[in-house]
């Protein structure tokens, strides 16, 4: 789809006009003139085209896994207001016991040290699952002794139970580590580990011996209605780590996966609006020195790839998931659409998000996601190739509104990367019949908007959390529900 855009260059209020193909992924102005590497500095794409996938043409995954994701449960000592697991119907919990079976199981799989393999551990809290994640990951370090380029582990915890033999394990297994936590809107999300002054001396302790040593340590922030200033959230951690360079990982606006994610999103077009000219403000005024390597990655990666026309029929999920080498597993064998996700719950399309098992794997296909090219909205989007399809297992009125967060999110990127790439033009319009004008409006300037009433009014909703029990002795909490209001 052919779509115009506006331009203004800043310095002196020239305007200008151009051309974006989203699905050759192709830049030209007004006078056909095309934005491009030269021949001889364009880079081969060794991506395979992708292949479609929905419901009634199940995604299926290869034998050889090159990413591998370890899904423990989904229990959690923190029951944070907008997480994606909090509404996900809960598994029993299993054992350090189940362990020999699982690796039984993993033996159905092929890796490759060419290849390489990196392995990740979700929860809940994964920390929750100690007793169990300290022998699993020695076991399987163990099947790859031979190999001389190990594979890479990597964890996210909210930092609040680590101890200091855990950290010591850790280092020694050369995890990459991340924390998730929302800087100074940590309120909203929920719980503080940095409340407990000796918790926070453990977590700076262990950050700085980590990234003394060259080794992964982020800080996982995530954006929301509450919580929108990426150069507010950059500077509360230099300030807590003393580290100008300090990364920070995520920092997208939450997905809508259930109503407190409805809650937490931007709702109304103001609301829009005043992020995208926040977030385009601030990473263009700080000349994108705000931490957050994704966001920045994000818009070179962009501009590389116009230049280099690297068509839509490469375009992969912003996951990763749909990557036939990629697959989410619980201790059971159970494969799941991905690491959010319990075998038990059903997706929003209405399929279980259970594909089958690694006993039966030739059988294995998940119906619970769709591809982006079976949306109607993302063919038709000019910030296709930044956002990549959004949440693949969103359906309904949750689809509707994590697109909605995710265009803002990424039309801010798409105005910085059309401004590199055009020495300077920030696109304040992009004109097409299929957006609707709040779209074509980058930031609010040009048109006169009117609100959607029914939109500005969200049923305020209750939300019931409760410690069911224990895991390794930590107390952790159940499925959280609803309770309308009366």
């Amino acid at each position: 789809m052919i779509f115009e855009i506006q331009a203004t260059r800043f310095d002196d209020g020239d305007k200008k006009t151009f051309f974006y193909d989203n699905m050759a992924n192709v830049l030209k102005d007004a006078d056909g003139n095309v934005f491009e590497y030269p021949e001889s500095q364009r880079y081969e794409n060794l991506q395979k085209p992708y292949k479609p996938f929905d419901k009634n043409r199940p995604l299926k995954k290869s034998k050889l896994i090159s990413h591998l994701k370890i899904q423990m449960g989904l229990s959690c000592n923190y029951s944070c207001d907008y997480c994606s697991q909090k509404f996900v119907e809960r598994q029993p919990e299993t054992s350090k016991k189940d362990i020999e079976e699982f690796m039984r199981k993993l033996e159905v799989l092929q890796f490759d040290e060419d290849v390489g393999l990196w392995v990740e551990f979700w929860g809940g809290e994964p920390l929750v699952y100690w007793k169990t994640l300290k022998p699993l990951a020695e076991a399987i370090a163990e099947k790859f002794d031979s190999w001389k380029t190990k594979p890479r582990f990597s964890i996210i915890t909210n930092g609040s139970i680590l101890t200091d033999e855990i950290i010591d394990w850790l280092m020694m297994m050369d995890f990459s580590v991340s924390m998730s936590h929302d800087g100074p809107g940590q309120h909203v999300r929920g719980p503080d580990p940095f409340d407990d002054p000796e918790q926070k001396e453990r977590i700076l302790g262990f950050y700085r011996m980590q990234t003394r040593l060259g080794k992964y340590f982020s800080f996982n922030a995530m954006l929301n209605a509450k919580n929108q200033s990426r150069k507010e959230i950059y500077d509360w951690f230099v300030n807590l780590t003393g580290d100008e360079n300090v990364v920070l990982g995520e920092g997208s606006i939450v997905d809508a996966y259930d109503e407190e994610g409805i809650v937490n999103s931007l709702i109304t077009k103001q609301e829009h609006f005043n992020f995208r000219q926040k977030s385009f403000g601030e990473m263009y005024a700080n000349g994108g020195n705000i931490g957050f390597l994704g966001q920045l990655n994000k818009i070179s990666g962009f501009v590389n790839d116009v230049l280099n026309h690297n068509e839509s029929k490469f375009l992969g999920q912003k996951c990763g998931m749909d990557d036939e080498h990629t697959i989410s597993v619980d201790l059971r064998g159970n494969v799941l659409t991905c690491q959010n996700v319990s075998s038990l719950e059903i997706s929003k399309n209405g399929e279980s998000h259970n594909g089958g098992n690694l006993d039966d794997y030739s059988n294995v296909e998940l119906k619970s996601v769709t591809h982006w090219s079976n949306r109607k909205e993302c063919p038709e989007c000019p910030v296709l190739h930044i956002c990549k399809g959004a949440c693949m297992f969103l359906d309904e009125k949750f689809w509707d509104i994590s697109c909605a967060n995710a265009y803002s999110d990424n039309v801010a990127l798409f105005a910085l990367g059309i401004s590199a790439l055009t020495g300077g033009y920030i696109p304040t319009l992009i004109k097409s019949e299929s957006l609707p004008l709040d779209r074509q409006d980058i930031f609010g300037t040009i048109f006169e908007h009117q609100e959607d009433e029914k939109k500005k009014k969200i049923i305020p909703i209750k939300v019931i959390k409760e410690i069911v029990g224990t895991v390794d002795d930590v107390e952790v909490y159940g499925k959280s529900r609803l309770e309308q209001p009366v």
